[in-house]
């Protein structure tokens, strides 16, 4: 047993074949890092997506956006895990006719992390931008 897999350990066949194994790893970890910062990505632009289309219905049924309601979007950025102070948000101000176009704007950065292991930080902005119509007729 000791004379087979010391003979397997001396053979040189098959070395040949190392660099395109560590090349192969090599691609497969980068691709891996890629698709971890794309799916953080999109997984944040899709939070804020939800947070813009909610609040939306409360800017479309008030006729407009103030402090009370940045105050619910915050709220609700809390809920979906995003920090409030990392997103910067507006919209049509209050007071808008019935039928008249309201809309959020809400924007925040993505800070990738597969480049983090190399000390490096690349942050990419998210821009959702949602509109709808003003609902209540003001007199």
């Amino acid at each position: 047993m000791r004379h087979r897999l010391k003979r397997f350990l001396m053979d040189e066949r098959g070395v040949g074949a190392i660099p395109p194994l560590f090349l192969f790893l090599l691609i497969a970890c980068i691709l891996l890092y890629i698709g971890v910062d794309v799916y953080g990505y999109s997984s944040q632009k899709q939070k804020l997506l939800i947070a813009a289309n909610e609040i939306i219905e409360v800017v479309k049924a008030e006729n407009g956006f103030d402090a009370q309601t940045k105050q619910q979007f915050d709220a609700l950025l809390q809920k979906l895990g995003i920090d409030p102070g990392k997103v910067t948000v507006y919209g049509t101000p209050k007071l808008v006719q019935r039928g008249s176009l309201v809309e959020v704007v809400a924007r925040m950065e993505y800070e990738t992390i597969g480049l983090k292991p190399l000390g490096k930080s690349l942050r990419v902005p998210i821009e959702v931008t949602v509109q709808g119509l003003a609902r209540t007729y003001i007199r």
